[in-house]
């Protein structure tokens, strides 16, 4: 049964991660998996906090938000791939600025979420 929560979930956050993608467009920069994986981190943070809690009696919608939702929400491929390319094209400024972006700005927002999980 868990399966279908984790494929649900799985669901919903590649559908989430394809609408925000399509941000990239706008930027030279990959805006769109940025924003995916910073919200992604925070979300993590949070709901794995919160779950301890909240979803005790509920452990399958657990897995169905982490797992699934998170999980396919965010892509830690999708932004290897983008710094790779950025090499290629010898865009190390772009490089250099996006991966430190999304690292910091990962970290910093999956602890915010943890903090103020932790809160409730």
């Amino acid at each position: 049964m868990q399966y279908v929560f984790i494929f649900i979930g799985g669901m919903v956050g590649a559908l989430l991660r394809y609408l925000i993608s399509t941000l990239n467009y706008t930027s030279s920069l990959p805006i769109g998996t940025l924003i995916a994986n910073v919200i992604g981190a925070f979300l993590m943070g949070y709901l794995s906090t919160v779950a301890i809690q909240l979803f005790q009696k509920y452990p399958l919608i657990k897995k169905g938000m982490t797992t699934g939702l998170m999980g396919a929400l965010t892509t830690f491929s999708t932004f290897q791939f983008e710094l790779v390319k950025m090499f290629h094209h010898e865009s190390f400024s772009s490089l250099l600025i996006y991966g430190l972006t999304s690292y910091i700005a990962g970290i910093i927002m999956c602890w915010f979420g943890v903090k103020l999980g932790g809160r409730r």
